[in-house]
């Protein structure tokens, strides 16, 4: 299938290549190779409803089953796939046999709703999706033929589950029941493999388009010896349907040849008696995941002595988090990157601790970065500006392509995250170009007054969001979610403790709300800050059970 996708400059790409980077490596052998090498190994599926566990060799059988299916259905190499399903045996076999396949994968978040599933396969043009439909959680296939008929690519609707399916749905057990194809596609290394979705702050996702061979720098250079650091499995719930989730969850660890245990639900008690009972780590992913760990009052030395690394990226990463996690004897390290750029920069477990506090690492190899004004002049190491990058396992342009003229300046990708490089090579990310609270003319930093926010002990997590004022034109709003057992912070209380930090005070928050729950949160667990907006402007202060919301 064709897009329309940036043109690399033919010098960059020769660079490439000659160093190593693209090989002539696609995502069909990528996966092949590490199934074969990983076939042995554990797979693991921590469940409340539906546990599982066998060999990951079992599940490529599956995977390939799949394939066997899909392909007898008309699917062939370079076609979209798109699988709506919660992390499960399904959702792995399913990753693995349209990688092998030659699919271009298209995964979507399990809680998309009908508008964002509609405009994902349709921009996509998938021309199969996968859907759950268990009893205890049927698809509403009531907005199928809607779906369909604004997808005219779409020909193939599969079920995974045990409920029944109306006439031209095709259930998963008949999809698999046929032969297996034991192929493995031959596909352009620069072709898409895998089509992400953007998370968060525009008002509709973004087509991401990642190629086999950007794929394939960042799980062999990147992500896959990353995790030969660690000493024992990661109990992960980063789900599959989505692109961070896939590589981390179900792809670098057969790459490395580990056990996989995969969870498709998070609870900090339950993944601490997983922990203890399969003697796995867990932790990392965004900060929530460790610090809701080293908060429950079950955790012990022996949990501890577990989280040998703690990898955290996704979202902000409080450096009293670092701190804490070094004093219980826990390394943990910030990494940063984006759908479109996965990993620019990580810290390792060799960085100096003050290091892995401030910063966000080195820059990985083959990754470059530029510091620019808004004016896009180059700035000087020490001081901030957007963070431009480029490297091999950048995106080749969004599936909607007038998107991509304002995401590039002269080849290089417009994060639109405000960062520095210091003299040593160390990137540090100060906040997101979006992300500014400009209050009478002021640009107010919501990560600089969440990183000091984040230090009170009655603060367990903080998101700091403008709200309109008709005076200021916006004030920023402190978004506490509370630790277990604490009050609420006063206004005052909050002043007092950023004037003693020295916080400037036109910087102070205005106004102070709770969460009641959880914050809403994206499939990667990140805060939804555009959600919070949303509702302070419509001064709609509560949300539903189960997604979190505001109290005033």
């Amino acid at each position: 299938m064709d897009w329309p996708t940036i043109d690399v400059d033919p010098d960059l790409a020769a660079r490439y290549r000659s160093e190593g980077w693209w090989d002539g490596k696609t995502l069909p052998t990528l996966v092949a190779e590490s199934l074969e090498r990983a076939a042995a190994s554990t797979f693991r599926l921590h469940s409340r409803t539906r546990p599982w566990s066998g060999k990951l060799n079992d599940v490529a059988s599956l995977g390939r089953l799949i394939s066997g299916g899909l392909k007898r259905r008309g699917i062939r190499p370079g076609d979209a796939v798109a699988f709506q399903l919660p992390n499960s045996v399904e959702a792995a076999a399913a990753f693995y046999g349209l990688a092998m396949l030659g699919a271009v994968l298209v995964p979507i978040a399990a809680s998309a709703g009908c508008r964002d599933l509609s405009l994902v396969v349709r921009e996509s043009r998938a021309k199969a999706l996968f859907v759950t439909n268990w009893r205890d959680a049927p698809f509403d296939f009531e907005t199928l033929d809607e779906l369909c008929g604004r997808s005219p690519a779409l020909e193939s609707v599969v079920a995974v589950g045990d409920s029944s399916c109306p006439a031209g749905v095709v259930p998963f057990t008949a999809l698999t029941s046929g032969p297996a194809e034991v192929g493995i596609a031959a596909v352009d290394a620069a072709a898409p493999a895998v089509i992400g979705w953007t998370s968060g702050s525009t008002d509709k996702p973004k087509g991401v388009i990642l190629s086999h061979r950007a794929l394939c720098a960042e799980v062999s250079s990147h992500i896959g010896p990353f995790t030969a650091f660690r000493k024992r499995p990661l109990a992960s719930t980063s789900p599959i349907a989505h692109v961070t989730g896939m590589l981390l969850s179900v792809l670098a660890p057969a790459f490395a040849g580990h056990d996989i245990h995969l969870l498709d639900y998070w609870d900090a008690s339950d993944v601490l008696k997983i922990m203890e009972e399969e003697r796995v780590s867990a932790g990392s992913g965004v900060p929530l995941f460790l610090s809701s760990l080293l908060d429950h009052p079950s955790c012990t030395d022996s949990h501890r002595s577990l989280i040998d690394l703690s990898f955290l990226g996704g979202a902000s990463v409080p450096p009293e988090l670092i701190l804490r996690a070094s004093e219980l004897g826990i390394v943990a390290v910030r990494a940063y990157g984006c759908t479109e750029h996965i990993t620019i920069s990580m810290c390792t477990p060799r960085d100096p601790l003050a290091r892995r506090i401030r910063t966000d690492g080195r820059l990985c190899a083959g990754v470059e970065v530029r510091i620019v004004t808004d004016a896009g002049t180059g700035q000087p190491h020490g001081r901030p500006g957007e963070v431009l990058s480029r490297g091999p396992e950048l995106f080749s342009g969004y599936t909607n392509p007038a998107l991509n003229a304002d995401a590039f300046l002269d080849g290089w990708f417009r994060t639109g995250d405000i960062g520095v490089l210091d003299d040593d090579g160390y990137l540090q990310i100060l906040d997101r170009k979006k992300d500014i609270v400009i209050r009478a003319g002021m640009n107010i930093s919501a990560a600089e007054i969440e990183s000091v926010m984040i230090s009170m002990p009655n603060v367990a997590e903080v998101a700091i969001v403008a709200e309109p004022h008709p005076r200021t034109g916006e004030r920023a709003v402190a978004v506490i979610r509370t630790a277990p057992g604490l009050a609420v912070p006063t206004v005052e209380q909050l002043r007092a403790h950023l004037a003693q930090l020295g916080v400037a005070k036109y910087k102070w928050p205005e106004d102070i709300r709770e969460i009641r729950g959880d914050f809403p949160r994206t499939p990667a667990g990140k805060i939804r800050k555009p959600d919070l907006r949303a509702d302070l402007k419509r001064d709609q202060p509560i949300w539903v059970t189960g997604r979190g919301g505001l109290s005033v």
